[in-house]
């Protein structure tokens, strides 16, 4: 089990180190609050990053080719509950966003998926919100409601 507040996969980072990370991107110079005057580009820029995980199974995707590439049936045998269909256009819809690749080989004939270099980069966002999801889940297995005064505390 993970320390508190640290990422799986072998990341040191903890949580504020990260979002640090992802917002300067290691320029110290760099403005923390560029859009902060352009509401119109904060929204456009949050649709657009929110639309490539936007699917049911995209997030879990990513998160199984983050171990490894894999290849469709390895994916649907993770992932019981979708059907091949549904699959299949998670799959497109990541591939055409540039998240991950498709490789047809013909001996044996076989596919198999992995993460590129932009889905590569969406890792530790998503690595992120699964913090933030057992966080959550673990408050409200401990029976804290929306309202008490610990909904306030940060991460």
């Amino acid at each position: 089990m993970e320390p508190a507040g640290t990422f799986p996969a072998g990341s040191n980072l903890n949580m504020s180190e990260l979002a640090h990370e992802l917002e300067f991107d290691g320029d110290d110079t760099k403005d923390p609050h560029p859009f902060d005057s352009h509401p119109a580009l904060l929204t456009r820029s949050l649709q657009a990053g929110m639309g490539m995980f936007a699917g049911k199974w995209k997030l879990a995707i990513l998160w199984y080719l983050e171990q490894r590439p894999r290849r469709f049936g390895e994916l649907a045998s993770m992932l019981p509950e979708v059907t091949a269909k549904v699959l299949t256009y998670q799959l497109r819809d990541l591939e055409e966003a540039g998240l991950i690749s498709r490789t047809e080989t013909v001996g044996p004939r076989h596919t198999e998926y992995a993460l590129t270099d932009s889905g590569i980069a969406s890792i530790p966002l998503l690595q992120l919100l699964w913090q933030w999801g057992n966080w959550y889940l673990r408050r409200e297995a401990s029976g804290h409601c929306a309202a008490d005064e610990t909904s306030s505390n940060r991460l």
